[in-house]
């Protein structure tokens, strides 16, 4: 989920998707070159992403935006390898579990806020302050909060409504200044002097890891908190079985994430990008993670929210080579989130909302929360 869907502009992509019934046309609306083809359910999704050979992440995503390669996200092994394991200790779970604490006061300090008002938007007055809260425990960058919850969910529409990189830049420009002077002890500046092959990353390296640890994992995180507050703002006895069976938390965490899909696809590009000048229009094939998610041959009634349902192996953290980075900074904030939620008492219901869903087949499955204001019961 640490990773960016937007690639250069808005084109609907057009999924064909056999449920047995016959071939449904699915458009996903997301920033991404047109994809000639995508590839769906969760076998041949898998094994898609498995073969990094046939279809490669070496390409240049925003190019509307950015002219820098998100890293370790937008290279191949082994040099997505090198990156990778430079950058893991960071984002192991022992390392993120040692933050639990702050993350615990966090959440009780703005759930309990939230809850002292009426009609709050959850994105924009919970989930998004929550998630850039506890960014700022784990870069080490409590100074940096407000400004990136001034940013909104996603940094390249923080000013306008019109895509731009400038505002993400800025600050890229003035932390990695700052980094090279070593005056403090945050992510940026270890960032700033990790080596790959025995070489300091240099300034576009250190741009591409810290941009992709900004913008990525923001709006996803968001939709998944959100969702599980519209969830139980909506069918509350699954909050009371969660307060009756505590071991149910981890199966529902899994569950939340296979069906809000926050991340439902991304590109992969079977002409590698940067191994020639001559690249063909149709290059891009699309990597369909919500069509895995609901895959009925691996899920039984895959559009109801079930925490018994068991074995779950979700591909909302992608799969392969490039399984998402801070899928454990994720697994652990919503653990902790969940928790306080069941721990406080809290009940409440939606009172009103503006959900975007996907397209059939899956148009039970909210695609983007655009306003979900809720009120205690």
């Amino acid at each position: 989920m640490y990773g960016n869907t937007a690639t250069a502009r808005k084109l609907p992509m057009v999924l064909l998707v056999n449920r047995g019934k016959g071939i449904y046309p699915l458009p996903v609306s997301v920033f991404y070159p047109k994809a000639s083809k995508t590839i769906v359910g969760h076998k041949a999704v898998r094994e898609a992403l498995r073969d990094t050979q046939t279809y490669s992440s070496d390409l240049q995503g925003d190019s509307d935006v950015r002219d820098y390669r998100q890293l370790p996200l937008e290279v191949d092994p082994p040099r997505h390898h090198l990156y990778r394991v430079a950058l893991a200790p960071y984002f192991v779970k022992p390392t993120i579990e040692l933050l639990v604490p702050q993350f615990r006061e966090n959440t009780e300090n703005l759930i309990a806020d939230f809850f002292k008002h009426e009609n709050l938007e959850v994105g924009q007055h919970l989930s998004l302050p929550l998630v850039m809260k506890n960014l700022g425990v784990i870069y080490n960058r409590p100074q940096d909060v407000q400004e990136w919850i001034s940013w909104g969910p996603d940094v390249w529409t923080a000013e306008s409504e019109v895509r731009d990189g400038k505002v993400l830049h800025r600050y890229l420009d003035a932390i990695y200044a700052e980094a090279l002077t070593k005056s403090s002890d945050d992510i940026w500046s270890q960032i700033a002097y990790l080596e790959i092959e025995g070489q300091q990353v240099s300034e576009a390296e250190f741009r591409g890891i810290a941009g992709v640890m900004l913008a990525g994992g923001r709006d996803t995180v968001v939709k998944l908190f959100t969702g599980i507050m519209w969830h139980f703002g909506h069918k509350s006895e699954d909050l009371e079985l969660l307060r009756s069976n505590p071991e149910l938390i981890a199966p529902a965490i899994q569950e939340f994430l296979r069906f809000l899909s926050p991340l439902p696809a991304m590109n992969r590009t079977i002409v590698p990008e940067s191994s020639t000048i001559d690249l063909p229009d149709d290059r891009y094939v699309g990597m369909s993670f919500i069509s895995g998610n609901f895959d009925e041959t691996v899920y039984t009634n895959p559009f109801e929210i079930d925490f018994n349902r068991g074995r779950n192996p979700h591909l909302s953290f992608g799969f392969g080579p490039h399984t998402c980075l801070g899928n454990h900074i994720t697994e652990v904030e919503a653990k902790v989130f969940l928790e306080v939620i069941l721990n406080s008492g809290l009940n409440w219901k939606v009172t009103s909302e503006d959900v975007r869903y996907h397209q059939v087949p899956y148009a039970k499955v909210p695609d983007h929360f655009g306003s979900v204001r809720i009120a205690r019961t």
